[in-house]
This record gives structure tokens, sequence and C-alpha cells, in this order.
């Protein structure tokens, strides 16, 4: 492979700079793929200030987390227009201070090191690089509304795509703002690339990596899903085109959204089987349905977008939660998934809200607010509920009470469609007192009684009752008896350093291990004297049914023993399933919530 040349491109950003005086300009030039190296040339046009700053943000959009994506900036340096070295100084970990003269347009250049594939942020290897704007660009607060062109010097045979149009020259792009770029992130390399059209947009698969993928089968389902989501909305919230981006990766996982595009990481040989492709297709139908919920309207506390701190919202359920439980829902509306599929996996979420006990500590507002400092493990199953899970519950809720109250006619997409007409960013987004107006014009239910208890309070969701009357139920697979019972400790257990002993990861509270005294990293060695591990953990456990037992551990190096008595379940795992003989109403909300 072969670099273009850094003189060329040198002289491409000065050519844009002179055709270009009100853009800010952005030139990336791969210097070593191997080594995750780049060097990044940005030429803002003039300022009429003689002090300017320029920032990288300090979170990526959907991941409300605050991240140190200003570690890859090494060499940073500002040049005036005549080629002369300004001063500059860090001001804090992700801004620059820059003193120039006022009139005059300036350059900033830095080496990027991009080694984070993960966090999908930014991450450059001998085979491509993806580039997250808010982990490469840095940015100028009052240029922010200002036009942008970016230039890629990449090695020949790569190709370039993104959210964004293209510019004139192959590895060239461009936005109408900063906005626009930190939600279009680039993807450059060699990769393979499918597209198709429904609804008069071309929907687009890039897919980067090998793996255990039919691209085929995986083009014609993304269609069928996107058309299904439109379907549901008045109208598209972009004009030409949506890109999915595929990572089949060594181990990585995860996905973003964004303006016109989206991420989806995955496990290379995690496509197949089916239950596993399913989960692919369930990622891509979240992502997708965020161009509307989040990218197109999305709560007041994140318009716009402050990149620098934190945006605080007490309705990120809404924003996230709900999209959970509709992924879930479209795909089985899009005939990707049957319903035996679908009933599967809302019966995975259910038991993820059951055993959380976190649920009756923290509320969804509580939950949408702390997500910036949300704690992990244990603690968070404990003393926290997670925006997804609950959002999910919630909108189940929502949906089965609005279709109860309108005999099946109405339910939570027309909650996201009054969102989409009346609250999007441009609007200024949505707050609680909007989402009470748009359910209360829905439905007579007294949905101040609802948030009180279920949004700011942490009243059980009557969840099955209402699965009930729209005629599912949830059904123990496994009746207890003296032969089959389950005997439950209330702790996971994973492989210890040694891979001799079984670690504590977590423990349930209020179970038997919690009264016990057991608690996370400790490590199990002996049940009554006879050695456990993590695989033989379980087994064991079951083994000793619910007479007393003396567990011994070690904690902080040091062997411990506690006395412990599990306690029998009616059974380890439900199920969802319809109801054999429903009544007529039963029926009928069945089949206008399943679409079936």
């Amino acid at each position: 492979m072969q670099l273009k040349t850094l003189f060329a491109g040198t002289l491409a950003l000065l050519s844009l700079a002179v055709h270009g005086a009100d853009q800010v300009q952005y030139q990336l030039t791969i210097t070593n793929a191997t080594q995750h190296l780049a060097e990044v040339k940005v030429h803002f046009p003039a300022s009429e200030k003689s002090e300017v700053i320029v920032q990288l943000p300090n979170w990526r959009t959907g991941k409300y987390q605050i991240l140190p994506l200003a570690n890859g900036l090494r060499d940073v340096q500002a040049i005036s227009a005549d080629g002369k070295t300004l001063a500059i100084e860090k001001i804090d970990k992700s801004s620059w201070k820059i003193q120039t003269a006022a009139g005059q347009s300036f350059s900033v250049h830095y080496e990027l090191y991009a080694n984070e594939l993960g966090s999908r942020t930014r991450h450059i290897s001998d085979s491509h690089a993806y580039l997250d704007a808010s982990a490469v660009f840095v940015y100028n607060p009052a240029m922010r509304p200002l036009p942008i062109s970016i230039t890629l010097n990449v090695p020949e045979g790569w190709q370039s795509r993104s959210g964004m149009d293209k510019g004139d020259c192959e590895h060239c792009f461009v936005a109408r703002d900063y906005d626009q770029l930190i939600s279009a992130p680039i993807e450059t390399g060699i990769h393979q690339f499918f597209s198709t059209k429904v609804d008069g947009r071309d929907i687009e698969l890039l897919i980067w990596g090998e793996g255990n993928y039919d691209s085929a089968q995986m083009l014609k389902d993304l269609a069928v899903m996107v058309k299904t989501t439109n379907a549901m909305f008045d109208s598209l919230p972009y004009q030409k085109r949506y890109l999915f981006i595929v990572h089949a990766t060594d181990g990585e996982g995860g996905a973003t959204e964004h303006l016109n595009s989206t991420v989806i990481q995955r496990p290379r040989w995690s496509f197949a089987p089916r239950k596993e492709y399913l989960k692919f297709m369930r990622t891509a139908a979240h992502e997708y349905f965020h161009t509307w919920n989040v990218k197109a309207y999305r709560p007041a506390g994140l318009v716009p977008y402050d990149y620098h701190q934190e945006n605080y919202s007490k309705l990120l359920w809404v924003a996230e939660g709900n999209t959970s439980y509709f992924d879930n829902l479209l795909t089985l509306q899009a005939g990707v998934q049957t319903e035996k599929e679908y009933l599967e996996e809302l019966n995975g979420s259910l038991t993820r809200y059951f055993d959380t006990p976190g649920r009756f500590e923290q509320t969804a507002a509580e939950s949408s607010f702390d997500e910036w400092i949300q704690p992990s493990g244990d603690r968070h199953q404990n003393a926290a509920v997670s925006i997804y899970t609950k959002g999910e519950m919630l909108g189940l809720v929502m949906d089965l009470k609005l279709r109860q109250a309108s005999n099946g006619k109405r339910g939570l997409a027309d909650v996201h469609k009054a969102l989409y007409r009346a609250h999007r960013v441009e609007q200024g987004g949505y707050n609680s007192s909007d989402m009470l107006q748009i359910l209360q014009a829905l439905s007579d239910d007294d949905w101040q009684a609802f948030w009180r208890d279920y949004v700011e309070g942490v009243k059980e969701l009557p969840l099955l009752e209402l699965l009930q009357a729209a005629g599912i139920e949830r059904v123990a697979e496994k009746k207890a008896d003296d032969n089959n019972a389950f005997y439950w400790w209330g702790l996971e257990v994973e492989s210890g350093s040694d891979k001799e002993f079984a670690k504590i990861k977590s423990v349930l509270k209020d179970s038997p291990a919690w009264k016990a005294g057991l608690t996370s990293s400790d490590i199990l060695v002996a049940i009554d004297d006879v050695k456990v591990d993590a695989k033989s953990f379980a087994a064991r456990a079951q083994d000793v049914k619910d007479k007393p037992v003396t567990v011994r551990f070690f904690r902080h190096d040091r062997l411990r023993s506690t006395a412990l008595t599990a306690e029998p379940k009616a059974a380890e795992k439900f199920k969802l399933q319809a109801i054999e003989k429903p009544n007529r109403r039963q029926q009928r909300l069945r089949s206008a919530w399943l679409g079936k």
C-alpha cells in the first residue's frame, strides 16, 4: 500500500483554505496504519478574537459517560495564515487556548493515536480506519455552526464511506456543521459494500472484517425492517440514504446510532446460528429506531448537545429504554422473527427486570439523571435500575395500557409519532409535561398517577396483569417437587485468576448469599469441605439442596467460613406463551399489539 504524499495533502488543505473562507477544513493523513497513527490538520477561518479556544468533546453521543477522548492527541500546534507558529496552551484535559491575530485564519496540527475500536470512537489499522469526530477532530465552539469539509489521505485501494455527502474527491466529505460531522462517522478501508432501495432511499450495508455472516440475508432483512419502521412514522428524518456500518471483530461488541448511519460491532463468529443472528437484527432495529427517537427528537436536556460536559435529563428511559422495547417488536412485525422468538426475547427482558432488586431502590427518572455515574456489577443490580431495562418495561406497560383504553386502536407508537411531529430537536425537544400531555390526549387514564408511581416512584409495574389482558401468560417451565426443585443462593460466580476456584461476581440483595455475608470478589474454595470451582459450583449448590452448609472462602487472602442455607424456588425458568383459550377481547388486543 502506498500513501498519498503529505505534500499533496498540505497543498489540498491550503487550496481549501483559499476557496472556503467560511468553512472549517479537516485533513487526516494516515501516517502509520500498523501503529494506529495519523496526522490531523484543521484550518479555521478568521476569528474576530485574538484569543480562541479549540476543544475535543468529552463524550460521544450515544454513550452517556465522560470519556478520555483527548488522550489520543499529541504534539498539538497552532500555525498562522502566513506559516508562523502561534502560542498555544492546554487549559484543561481537552481544550487549548491559542493566541492569534484578530481577523486572520489559523490552523491546528496534531498527531492522532487511534486504537479504540471497542469504544467506537477511533481505530486505525492496516485494513481500515473508523473515525468518529468526537475523538478525532477538534472544534472551536464559536465556529460550531460553520460548514465543514474533510479530506482523507489513505492507502491506495481503500474506499471511504460515511453518512455525510461526498465532497469533490474520492476521499472527501462535506457536512453542514460540526453537529452533523460528529454524528456521521467515517469508515475507510477494505470492506464489502451492498445497497438496496427502500421507500426511495438507498439502504447501504458496509461490512469490515471476516465472519460467519450471510450478507445477502442481512441486506434483505435490514430492508424489510427499515420499511416496517418507516411505516410507523409520518416521514423520514433523512433525505437520501442510510448506512449500516458493521464491524466483524475479534471480540468487541456494541452499537451506536448516528443521524443517518449506525455502527454495529459483533464478534466475527457471532452472526450465526439463528439466535445470534436475531441479536444482530434486533440491534440493527434498535439503532435504526434511534434515527427518530434521539436523533430527530430527544429530551430537552440534550438539546443542543453540550459536548464538553454531562447533559442531564430524567427521560433517558424514553430515549433508550423505549427504543429497546421497539427493537424486539419491530423485528417481529417485519417478519424477521417469529412470535415465539419475540416472546422468548421479551421474557428475557422480564427476567432481567425481576432479577434486579435495584428496581425498588432507584426510579426511572433517577436512573436517567444518574446514567452518567451509574455503578457497575452487583452494586448496580442491587441499588440501581438500567434505563434500558426499566424503559423497556415502561414501554410495554404504556403500550398495553393505551391499547386497553382504545380497544387496540392506539399504542406507544402513537406517543412517539406525536413526539416526532411536535418536539423535534429544532423545536427544543420534549420534557415530562409534554409526555404527559401526549399520553393524556391518547387516553383518559390517570397518567399523572402512573408517572408518580412508576416513573418517579418504585411501585412494581403491572406487567403480568397487562400481558394477561393481551392474551399472553408467564408460566413456569419446571414445577417444584422433591425431585425437581431449584435451590437459590443468589450469587453469580466466575473463574478466579488461578482458575482453581470460583470468584463471586455479584450477590443479590437479601439473597441467602447476602445474608450469609458473602460479597463480590470473595473466592469460594469449598462447600462442606468439598472443593468447588466455577464449573462445579452450580451442580454442588443444587446437590446440597436447602440444608445448612459451611462455605469456605478467601477474602483479601485470608481464609474465612460462613453458614448458608439455600432457598427452594418454584421454578428455575419461566416462559411467555399465548393463552390457550383467549377471550375475544384478549384476541383483539394481542392482534393489535403484535400485528398478528
